[in-house]
């Protein structure tokens, strides 16, 4: 192997390497934001299920006192 083409050869691995990580990192960024956005749903719909369940003894409670 000459000389240049060993150094096109290391550059050309460089090249992967750095890709790799672009494409890693690109995943991990996607993996976190997903997990954000699943967080962020899941506290929305805590919120609406405690109202909900508020609403709903608030309303079994009128109905309770309704009957004696």
């Amino acid at each position: 192997m000459r000389n240049d083409q060993r150094v096109d050869h290391v550059k050309d691995e460089i090249f992967d390497i750095f890709m790799s990580m672009e494409q890693e990192e690109h995943e991990q960024k996607k993996k976190s934001e997903a997990l954000k956005q699943l967080q962020a749903r899941r506290g929305i719909e805590k919120h609406f299920e405690r109202k909900k369940l508020v609403e709903d003894i608030d309303e079994y409670g009128s109905f309770d006192e309704g009957s004696h």
